[in-house]
């Protein structure tokens, strides 16, 4: 089985983003641990080209998201349920509070290990673990279902985090809202020092199954 993550201060990974209905690619950003305290794991969301800030989002020390794209998740949205291995499902209720908009959504999501299996994208090849989290949502104040989302994630233990991610969104009749996904770029780890030697960095590369 796979054990939970060990993000640090300092590690990034970079991905390009594509608008699968449109068939074209957006923007590429770097995602960068900024701090980890009780809270969870800050992370500030840069443009790859210029560093400059574009937002921040807040992860569990499971890599779960709680503050993503202006909605506060409350429990966290359970991407992941550590420790991972093939065959492992979970299921879990949250309430995705968006406070600028006004709006409350009830998400029952479930996610299932798939297997492992090969996949490539720009920063390599990679060994990684296959997730489908599926999650039918609508307003809290409704009590009625408006659509269905789905991610699937290649999550690889390495790096502590996806190297692949789909996500699709749909109402509640299955016309597609949105069909997108994130590619791997490139990654950098700020690796542990050993006694006696400086900091090391690991750079983008190869990763296997562990």
């Amino acid at each position: 089985s796979v054990a939970p993550p060990a993000p640090a201060v300092g590690d990034s990974w970079t991905y390009q983003y594509t608008d699968v209905w449109k068939g074209s690619k957006g923007n590429i950003n770097r995602m960068e641990v900024a701090s980890i305290d009780e809270a969870g794991v800050h992370m500030a969301i840069k443009r790859a080209a210029s560093g400059a800030l574009i937002s921040t989002q807040l992860f569990t020390a499971e890599m779960n998201p709680i503050e993503r794209g202006g909605m506060h998740f409350a429990p966290s949205f359970a991407r992941y349920a550590f420790p991972l291995a093939p065959g492992k499902e979970w299921a879990s209720e949250v309430v995705g509070d968006n406070s600028k908009a006004g709006k409350q959504w009830r998400y029952q999501i479930k996610g299932k290990v798939l297997d492992w299996e090969k996949v490539r994208v720009p920063a390599g090849e990679f060994e990684a673990l296959k997730i489908v989290i599926e999650a039918r949502y609508g307003a809290v104040d409704s009590g009625a279902d408006s659509g269905n989302l789905s991610e699937t994630v290649w999550f690889v233990p390495a790096l502590n985090n996806y190297v692949k991610l789909e996500y699709q969104d749909t109402d509640a009749q299955g016309r597609l809202y949105s069909r997108d996904s994130w590619e791997l770029m490139s990654y950098s780890h700020k690796a542990a020092p050993r006694p006696g030697t400086p900091p090391a960095t690991a750079s983008a590369g190869r990763a296997k199954r562990v």
